[in-house]
């Protein structure tokens, strides 16, 4: 019984991401895709009556009408790969396409809850810019874009959620693992092997640095030697006198 006990507990601390919030967040981030898509169909067949002729919404008033268009058309690759990286994350165990390698990949992208946070703001902020072309009249793309709005901004309220259940890793070994892309004890000794090659490389750079240090002192104090007079030099005062007992000595001698 207690080793039961002890195992259902083992089994309840192991870390995992597969939680209802990441869930929720493949669900939505599915339909976020679908009406993405609708969007950027609807800002490329938008037009806009100009007397007789009517004229596309693209080439209405640029740059504004282009950067209306090209913001919702960077949203749509990025909503298109979210639910699958999301999926990846709700089913660790899952391996797309039969490449274990492409599902790490993808599932490192946004390990870090910072990455998927951020994934989740930008874009609701991008869909947010559509909103510009309010100021010409309402067209109806727009409104995809608002639901993306609302949509992205419950993912990021979801994806805050998701972390903070105590069964998700947060920690940096596990999602600097994750993002290396392989399993679990294989990141702990990779992540074990560049720390020893981290202090190896310092341990190595101290001693180039104290043996530089030792050159240097050397040349230094062979440079001081070498300029320093072998013999006193002579006093200014000795060097007068002597010149004046030299010509006095030699005065009687020419006499």
């Amino acid at each position: 019984m207690q080793g039961s006990s002890a195992q259902q507990n083992a089994e309840s601390c192991v870390k995992s991401t597969s939680t209802p919030e990441m869930k929720n967040l493949v669900v939505l981030s599915t339909v976020a895709a679908f009406v993405q898509a609708i969007a950027l169909i609807g800002w490329i067949s938008a037009k806009v009556d100009a007397g007789i002729v009517q004229i596309g919404f693209i080439g209405m008033d640029p740059p504004i009408t282009s950067i209306v268009f090209f913001a919702a058309a960077f949203c749509v690759p990025t909503a298109l790969v979210t639910p699958v990286v999301m999926f990846t994350h709700w089913k660790p165990k899952f391996v797309l396409l039969g490449s274990q390698q492409l599902t790490d990949s993808l599932r490192g992208q946004f390990a870090a809850p910072f990455r998927m946070k951020y994934l989740y703001g930008v874009m609701a902020f991008v869909n947010g810019i559509a909103l510009v072309s309010l100021k010409y009249k309402f067209f109806w793309p727009a409104a995809f874009n608002m639901l993306n709005i609302a949509l992205y901004s419950a993912g990021l309220a979801l994806v805050f959620k998701h972390f903070q259940n105590e069964n998700v890793p947060t920690d940096l070994a596990t999602t600097a693992g994750s993002m290396i892309g392989s399993t679990a004890p294989i990141d702990a000794g990779r992540l074990d092997a560049l720390e020893r090659d981290v202090k190896i490389l310092k341990q190595e750079l101290e001693a180039l640095k104290e043996l530089e240090a030792l050159k240097i002192q050397k040349k230094t104090q062979l440079a001081s030697t070498s300029a320093a007079p072998s013999g006193p030099l002579p006093s200014v005062w000795g060097a007068v006198f002597g010149s004046k007992g030299e010509s006095a000595s030699e005065e009687p001698a020419t006499v």
